[in-house]
């Protein structure tokens, strides 16, 4: 695994009988929390196995998880929208372990836990990746130019991120160029508009961050021909940046507030 080095080190250090039933993972989306869910599964010699989050899958494999003779490591993933019914099941196995089962739930704010699941965890949050790790992992997985290395690696915090931004390529930059050079000059209409290439309430399209991100990645670039201009964009839209991560936001509501908020900048 690359990046996440004190953290494995970290659990490398904690020995096999000594290992925490009950773990929660904390780190963005794409930031590594299942592979790191892998590794503490072979580091205990266990089987791992994935988990929904809806309060009956919940309660099948925590009665699985009795009954069980070989490690198991049950990864419950992205655990954020769990219902409060599904959490409360969580508790049972918090007061009685069972005996070669253990738990690890991710997610991406841990504000979303309950307070007595997160009082009775062990809570790790995976660690930001430097540039030099994020490098390392462009280059064990694609071979572009160096150019195309450091654009990626200022743009992207996460492997995740690295992959979507080769997915989208150059098509991705094209498009928010044109949204920078545009969203404060067309009718208001067209502004909004301009959103219907990024996923708000489909699947389908680019990812609402990585906008926002290679948006201020242009702005940045383009700071010296106009400071006042370009410096405002980036410090509107960093705001917006650190909103997509708040649990159950509305992503079109975001964007269309984002548009109202760049233009009234840029109108000054």
């Amino acid at each position: 695994m690359i990046g996440q080095k004190n953290l494995i080190n970290k659990i490398n250090s904690i020995s096999i009988d000594k290992f925490p039933r009950f773990i929660v993972l904390v780190g963005d989306k794409g930031s590594g929390k299942t592979t790191l869910s892998h590794l503490i599964a072979d580091n205990l010699k266990a089987e791992f196995a994935l988990s929904g989050i809806k309060v009956d899958e919940i309660r099948e494999v925590i009665n699985t998880a009795y009954t069980v003779r070989d490690k198991v490591v049950y990864c419950i993933k992205d655990a954020d929208t769990m219902r409060n019914e599904a959490k409360n099941a969580m508790l049972k196995i918090t007061e009685e372990p069972p005996a070669n089962a253990y738990f690890i739930m991710t997610v991406q704010d841990d504000s979303s836990l309950l307070d007595t699941i997160k009082s009775r965890a062990f809570v790790m949050y995976m660690e930001p990746y430097t540039i030099d790790d994020l490098k390392e992992y462009y280059l064990a997985n694609y071979t572009l130019a160096d150019s195309d290395i450091d654009t990626v690696c200022d743009i992207a915090s996460t492997p995740y991120e690295i992959d979507k931004l080769i997915e989208y390529g150059g098509d991705f930059i094209e498009y928010v160029s044109l949204v920078v050079d545009n969203i404060a000059d067309v009718e208001p209409a067209n502004a909004f508009m301009s959103s219907e290439k990024l996923a708000l309430k489909k699947e389908e399209g680019y990812d609402l961050k990585l906008f926002f991100k290679v948006f201020c990645k242009i702005c940045l670039d383009r700071i010296l021909t106009d400071l006042g201009h370009y410096s405002g964009g980036v410090v509107v839209t960093t705001e917006y940046i650190n909103k997509c991560g708040k649990l159950g936001v509305n992503k079109q509501q975001l964007y269309d507030s984002w548009v109202l908020s760049i233009r009234e900048e840029w109108w000054v």
